[in-house]
């Protein structure tokens, strides 16, 4: 008895590096307004890809910047805690691209408190907007694939593989997405869609973060490279998870954070 491969490994044609062009390709971020997502969603555009966009959140200053991250091409504002939002986004956005190939989300909403000051509102609102908003934007990209292989890629910060004081039900909302991750890396591979995470580091738009001189700021000195990462450092491995060559990636958690993580 002979195992049939269900799944076709992708098509190279001549050259091996011609499976990173994403000319082909069309992809939704969400999350865009976000410093790295806006990166990201820059980096998708100059590797050919046809790019829409949505917001996280709803307020003014997203909407400002998801205006300027979308450059004129499909956008739409949503709150990332809001499915149904999402899912009719979502389905506009494929239409306009005429398909869905890709879905990069961003779900940053960031909470600071002990966990004695932490009131269950705040716990409602933070997990939805980061493990919730994940999950929906996840099942409503996988949808528009309609059954081709496609690519999930999740943007999440330090606080989703170490702890950090006074972040508790942050860091647990975005530790929940590397563990949706995982499970929807199983659920769709047979289908050969990939799901990937990306962890950031803290750069150079991090809030908080302090002088760029490792002499003035206690935490550079925590960063093997001494420095804080830029947002468009982010933006290549996006490119490579949503391209063709990633096709046997999948369920995995990708740091890029100077070596930091490993250091903590």
């Amino acid at each position: 008895m002979s195992l049939q491969n269900p799944v076709d490994p992708p098509e190279v044609a001549e050259g091996r590096l011609q499976g990173f062009d994403l000319s082909e390709r069309r992809v939704i971020v969400y999350g865009a307004e976000k410093p790295v997502a806006t990166a990201i969603v820059q980096g998708l555009r100059e590797a050919g890809a046809a790019v829409g966009v949505t917001s996280a959140n709803a307020d003014g200053t997203s909407l400002f910047r998801l205006k300027k991250a979308a450059d004129g091409g499909p956008n739409e504002s949503v709150d990332l805690s809001n499915g149904t939002n999402i899912q009719v986004a979502t389905r506009k956005i494929s239409k306009e691209l005429g398909g869905l190939d890709a879905a990069v989300v961003v779900p940053q909403l960031y909470h600071a408190a002990p966990i004695r000051k932490t009131l269950d509102a705040d716990i409602q609102r933070v997990l939805m907007a980061n493990l919730g908003g994940a999950y929906a934007a996840f099942r409503s990209a996988s949808r528009e694939f309609r059954g081709k292989p496609g690519r999930l890629i999740a943007v999440l910060d330090a606080s989703a593989v170490r702890g950090l004081t006074n972040l508790s039900i942050y860091s647990a909302a975005q530790s929940g997405v590397i563990g949706l991750v995982r499970a929807l890396s199983q659920e769709l591979a047979p289908s050969g869609t990939t799901v990937n995470a990306i962890v950031v580091g803290w750069t150079d738009s991090t809030p908080g973060r302090g002088p760029s001189n490792v002499d003035e700021n206690l935490l550079l000195r925590f960063i093997p490279m001494r420095r804080f990462g830029e947002a468009w450092e982010a933006a290549p491995l996006a490119v490579y998870l949503a391209s063709e060559a990633s096709g046997y990636i999948t369920g995995q958690t990708i740091q890029v954070d100077g070596g930091v993580l490993k250091h903590l």
